[in-house]
């Protein structure tokens, strides 16, 4: 068993060209599918990543305008509250001067309708004790005496 030189170089050489074919056809090839690979994966999961970032600020936006949707309700309801308070007490307010206005309209009428009856009352009083001197002295009175006779009899019945 020699070993021949020629031979080793030729089997260094052919295995140079191999490994520089292998190497141009095969290894970098496969390292470019792998970066590649590799690549899209990193993109995938950064795309992955950015889907649930948004999915975040969504659920955050839905939050945030639940929130501020609630609280814009919460002030309507008060202000619709405060405003149908603010209405009844308008008509609680409107409807007690109205009855406020119509008793003393109706106060007002009763004394005038007192003072009418009074009135009435005292002529026919007036008339009744004029016939009743008339009849019991046999005479009529003068003028004079007849307004002193009916000032005394209207102050007695005003006190009675």
């Amino acid at each position: 068993m020699n070993i021949q030189l020629a031979q080793l170089l030729y089997q260094a050489i052919n295995f140079l060209i191999v490994l520089g074919a292998l190497s141009y056809l095969l290894y970098k090839p496969i390292l470019k599918i792998f970066a590649e690979r590799s690549k899209r994966i990193e993109e995938g999961q950064k795309a992955a990543q950015n889907a649930l970032q948004e999915q975040e600020k969504i659920e955050e936006l839905k939050k945030s305008s639940k929130t501020k949707i609630e609280k814009e309700r919460e002030k309507i309801l008060k202000e619709a509250t405060i405003s149908a308070k603010e209405q009844a007490a308008e008509i609680i307010a409107a409807a007690t001067k109205q009855a406020e206005n119509e008793i003393s309209r109706l106060k007002q009428q009763w004394k005038t309708q007192q003072q009418k009856d009074r009135a009435a009352m005292e002529a026919q009083l007036v008339e009744l004790v004029l016939a009743t001197t008339t009849k019991v002295l046999g005479s009529q009175l003068s003028n004079k005496d007849h307004h002193a006779l009916i000032a005394k009899e209207l102050q007695s019945i005003a006190t009675a």
